[in-house]
């Protein structure tokens, strides 16, 4: 592989864990909602809460965030992949400041918004413990557990695709794209110095 592009397959390994972590953690954000659902209906969770109606509000609130996480892991799948294959300079051009800088941008604020959600459902942590120890609710930890892990473990990967592309660029490219315009001829094309083609 040509060491001009060498940062190319590593972007793309990134943003490829990018979408399989995030699909992951919106998954268990909605198994993790939906077994809650489950547990407020039996008899067995009734003792633990003093209004069963005000814990479903918390965690309706969490789901709806881990929707909008969604539609911004939809948008940002979809930009990142125009951007990298079907535009005509690419991410990794040096012209291509507008297109770089708008997904640096939506990467950060994928991240914090994910992130977001991670600490939101990790704050149901003592509460769940309290109700499985001492009234016996059928709500697996393990679930949660690896709920919030998977968005903070996601919210790492959208800051290292970002960071990776604020570093991405084609070497080639931009010493063509850094030439003086005195050594292009009138018809713009190249005219070598030494009398040879790079």
């Amino acid at each position: 592989m040509s060491s001009l592009d060498q940062w190319k397959p590593w972007v793309w390994a990134v943003f490829a864990f990018n979408c399989l972590f995030a699909t992951v953690f919106a998954l268990l954000c909605w198994e993790t909602y939906r077994q809650f659902r489950n547990v407020t209906k039996s008899a067995a969770f009734a003792p633990a809460l003093v209004d069963v109606k005000e814990w479903t509000a918390l965690f309706d609130g969490a789901a709806v965030s881990a929707f909008f996480a969604v539609i911004l892991v939809i948008i940002f799948t979809v930009c990142a992949i125009y951007y990298m294959i079907f535009t005509r300079k690419g991410l990794s051009h040096p012209g291509s400041r507008y297109g770089k800088g708008f997904m640096v941008a939506l990467s950060f604020m994928t991240a914090l918004h994910i992130c977001n959600i991670a600490t939101h459902f990790l704050s149901f942590s003592p509460a769940i413990k309290y109700w499985v120890t001492t009234f016996n609710v059928d709500f697996s930890r393990l679930l949660l557990t690896a709920t919030y892990s998977f968005g903070y473990i996601s919210t790492v990967f959208f800051l290292v695709f970002a960071f990776m592309l604020v570093i991405w660029k084609r070497t080639d490219v931009e010493i063509l794209y850094a030439e003086s315009p005195s050594t292009m001829s009138p018809q713009g094309t190249h005219t070598p110095r030494d009398g040879h083609d790079p």
